[in-house]
C-alpha cells in the first residue's frame, strides 16, 4: 500500500510496512492463532531482554525485534528438525 503525505516533499521512495495478521487453517478446522500469540509474546520478552542488556538504551527497537526474532526462530526450527 502506497501512503502519500501531503504537504512534505520527499526525495526517497519509502516503502511502508503493514502489520500482517497470519492464521493458517489446519485440515481439521482448528486455527494456529494460539501458537502465534505464542510465539511473538517469547520475542517481545526476548527483545525486551536484548534492551536491558544495551543498558537500556532506547533507539533501537527494531534492531532487538529482529535479533529477538531470529534467535527464537531459530531455536523452533532447532527443536523441530
Amino acid at each position: 500500500m502506497k501512503r502519500e503525505i501531503v504537504g512534505e516533499r520527499r526525495s526517497k521512495k519509502t516503502a511502508s510496512v503493514e502489520p500482517i495478521n497470519v492464521i493458517e487453517t489446519r485440515k481439521d478446522g482448528s486455527a494456529n492463532g494460539a501458537q502465534i500469540s505464542g510465539l511473538e509474546e517469547e520475542i517481545r520478552r526476548r527483545a525486551y531482554e536484548l534492551y536491558l542488556e544495551r543498558g537500556g538504551t532506547p533507539g533501537y527497537e527494531s534492531e532487538d525485534w529482529i535479533a529477538a526474532e531470529r534467535e527464537v526462530r531459530s531455536r523452533q526450527l532447532q527443536q523441530a528438525g
